[in-house]
């Protein structure tokens, strides 16, 4: 069995490199100071069960006897962030164009892409503050409902085997687990089949919109009357043109990340 993911010397004092299960990366860290291993947890100060990554909480925990993400969960919370702020820059320039307009029509979709920038802003917000919460101070919880856990072997070559250039999935020798290895550290992939399923429908509603541009750009042209309409059709064209490519770019991500969403149904190469 190959070394299993994780993070190891780096060879250089109070440094850390993370080893994906077949070869080194290129990140690093400081190694952090002596914390409980990875596993869910109770949260101090709270009802919660979450899984503790070894270094830090995140935004998985234990509802309703199912390991889930929290309604908000984003990670990184960067990401969350900067689409945030990309989705709020988008909303700003529909709202510009609709005022110009003076159509009431015209405002529902500066109105839509203002609630997704609220929504990646606060799950950001969440994530951190999740992040912020004390050690756990007992021991984890073992349950039917979290298994089989990552580190389970239950027969020949069980490890971790890569999923994507940036993920791997725990193999217990017999099955594969819901569990991920990703640069981040280890995270549950129990929700990956709905997560799957929701980043395609905003992928599609972003094409969408941006047809609706690419309409309000090919009106404008047959209309061609006042310096307002040519405004509309430059605006229609770049609007157009930055949601087709938001939509082609969701759309790749949540295609290339396939393999790590969904369960593979059948075992992995034999080493």
């Amino acid at each position: 069995m190959s070394t299993p993911q994780g993070w190891y010397d780096a060879g250089t004092p109070g440094r850390q490199r993370w080893w994906d299960g077949v070869q080194w990366t290129a990140h690093e860290r400081d190694i952090p100071p002596t914390s409980p291993p990875m596993g869910w947890y109770p949260v101090p100060g709270t009802t919660d069960v979450r899984w503790w990554d070894g270094v830090m909480w995140t935004p998985y925990r234990v509802r309703a006897g199912k390991p889930r993400p929290d309604a908000l969960a984003v990670e990184p919370p960067v990401v969350g962030l900067t689409l945030g702020i990309v989705f709020l820059v988008l909303a700003l320039l529909q709202l510009t164009a609709a005022l110009i307009s003076r159509n009431p029509g015209n405002f529902a979709v500066p109105v839509f892409l203002m609630a997704v920038a609220v929504i990646w802003i606060a799950g950001a917000a969440h994530s951190f503050t999740v992040r912020k919460r004390p050690v756990p101070q007992s021991a984890p919880v073992v349950d039917a409902s979290v298994g089989p856990l990552p580190g389970e072997v239950d027969g020949p070559d069980a490890g971790w085997y890569p999923m994507t250039r940036q993920a791997s999935r725990w193999w217990t020798g017999s099955r594969w687990t819901w569990y991920l290895g990703t640069r981040f550290g280890v995270r549950p992939g129990h929700a990956g089949p709905r997560g799957y399923l929701a980043s395609m429908i905003v992928g599609w509603c972003v094409a969408a919109i941006a047809v609706i541009g690419a309409v309000v750009a090919v009106v404008g042209i047959v209309m061609e009357q006042s310096t307002v309409t040519v405004f509309l059709i430059a605006f229609g064209v770049v609007f157009a043109l930055l949601m087709g490519g938001l939509s082609a770019f969701i759309l790749l991500l949540t295609r290339s990340r396939r393999n790590a969403m969904l369960l593979p149904t059948t075992p992995p190469p034999l080493r």
